[in-house]
């Protein structure tokens, strides 16, 4: 089941992101460094944001995922097209709730709540040697719009 999240998920929420930043410092070592201790009060700020949305996927009353968006704007600088829009910093599930149609049940709650905000599109980053993500966005309908490059 996937709902909004409330006041008293942040800490369930909290230590997933915490398992999320183990998984991508895996992934980007030279990038991401892992949390050691959970980040409530991040999440508890976010929860209580109304330019942001946290939901979380639940299975037998157990938090299994969540999802993190915030409203965002280009066109700060003349040469962009100027644009209010959805940007999901973060989505993950556990292991054991992947591959379910939780993801997608979490993308369907983000993104009904961009068009409720009349935002113009949701927008991602992926690490890119997150292939599985890759190929689960790009089944999502999403395609590549820039590129950061390292050295």
């Amino acid at each position: 089941m996937i709902r909004l999240a409330t006041l008293p998920d942040a800490a369930a929420i909290a230590a997933l992101y915490t398992d999320l930043t183990h998984e991508m410092a895996t992934l980007a070592p030279t990038v991401i460094r892992p949390l050691n201790a959970p980040k409530t009060g991040y999440f508890r700020d976010y929860i209580t944001d109304d330019a942001s949305g946290v939901w979380v996927a639940t299975h037998a009353d157990t938090i299994v995922g969540f999802a993190l968006a915030v409203t965002a704007t280009t066109g700060v600088e003349a040469e962009a097209v100027p644009h209010r829009f959805a940007y999901l910093i973060d989505i993950y599930l556990t292991p054991a709730a992947r591959r379910q149609g939780l993801g997608h049940q979490l993308l369907v709650a983000v993104d009904a709540w961009r068009q409720a905000n009349d935002l113009a599109f949701l927008q991602l980053n992926v690490l890119a040697a997150n292939t599985a993500a890759r190929q689960f966005y790009a089944a999502q309908g999403f395609t590549e719009t820039t590129l950061t490059l390292m050295r």
